[in-house]
């Protein structure tokens, strides 16, 4: 079984980075492959690079994001998926790179096992792949539903790898966030399907740089933070139980107390109300009562959100 994999990636100023990530791909040991390229918009020389590799290598393919959809990753990933023929998906960035065997070992992994999906792990590294400055090996539990909305497990852009049969009747990335559109995507995804594959080995380097997205002022990303965490709360209510609904209201008030920290610092008023509002709606009359309380029977915390 020779499954054609479609490796998408979305792409914007990379011109002094892509052609890393491309050569990785040229390399993998599986070469059944077919790489699609969406540009979110290039100001800078990534056009030409990319047309001199799709003239080199007709597995290339490179493609802009039509006007009429929202600037970012996600509306360029979805394009890509639209346009792609492969059985096996795999979403990639721009600015990492393939192991060598990254391919095989997932096509391998797909085609023995029964399932809808596989994850591998993979690295992040400063400067080279020699110097990893952390591991993205936690991929898997009993509860991968719950521990990945709660940060146990984490699957980046690059782990997993999908059938397409499994994608083709689904919602994919949200196109109006952009932050945690990978979380939330994925949390959507494990409520219909927790049958995968982990596969522990890392499989892909994740490059850390100035201009990474990741590092990005989270100030103006808040709103897309506020809202990818609504998104999966409401979308898992139905899918845990009692208990484990009110652990992860709590665990989530806590991440709104660090946003309204980072709006209240900004003194963009704007940000501040949107935080404000997020948190009111957020809790129960219950909650609300026995939070409120806590903060004025102890002003030290009241204190520490307002520094």
């Amino acid at each position: 079984m020779n499954p054609l994999v479609s490796i998408i990636i979305p792409t914007y100023n990379r011109a002094h980075l892509i052609s890393e990530t491309l050569n990785s791909i040229i390399a993998q040991t599986y070469t059944n492959w077919e790489c699609i390229i969406v540009d979110d918009g290039s100001t800078d020389n990534t056009e030409k690079v990319l047309k001199d590799y799709t003239k080199k290598d007709s597995r290339f393919q490179y493609h802009k994001r039509s006007n009429e959809r929202p600037k970012g990753a996600n509306a360029c990933r979805n394009y890509g998926f639209e346009v792609s023929k492969g059985d096996y998906i795999q979403w990639f960035d721009s600015d990492d790179l393939m192991h060598i065997d990254k391919l095989k070992i997932k096509v391998e992994q797909l085609n023995e096992n029964r399932v809808d999906f596989v994850v591998c792990e993979g690295v992040e590294y400063n400067s080279t792949i020699d110097n990893i400055i952390r591991k993205w090996d936690k991929i898997y539990s009993k509860n991968v539903l719950k521990d990945h909305i709660t940060g146990k497990v984490i699957f980046s852009t690059n782990g997993p790898m999908f059938l397409r049969t499994f994608l083709t009747d689904k919602k994919l990335f949200n196109e109006n966030l952009q932050r945690k559109q990978e979380w939330e995507y994925y949390s959507r995804l494990l409520t219909f399907s927790t049958n995968y594959k982990p596969i522990h080995k890392s499989l892909y380097y994740i490059r850390e740089h100035i201009e990474s997205v990741n590092g990005q002022n989270s100030i103006k990303t808040l709103k897309s933070r506020i809202k990818a965490n609504q998104l999966v709360f409401n979308l898992v209510k139905q899918n845990l139980s009692k208990n484990e609904i009110l652990n992860l209201r709590n665990k989530f008030f806590n991440k709104y107390i660090l946003f309204f920290k980072i709006a209240w610092n900004s003194k963009k008023t704007n940000l501040i109300l949107i935080i404000t509002i997020a948190i009111v709606m957020h809790l129960t009359p219950k909650m609300f009562l026995k939070k409120t309380n806590k903060l004025f029977k102890n002003p030290k915390i009241i204190s520490n959100i307002f520094k």
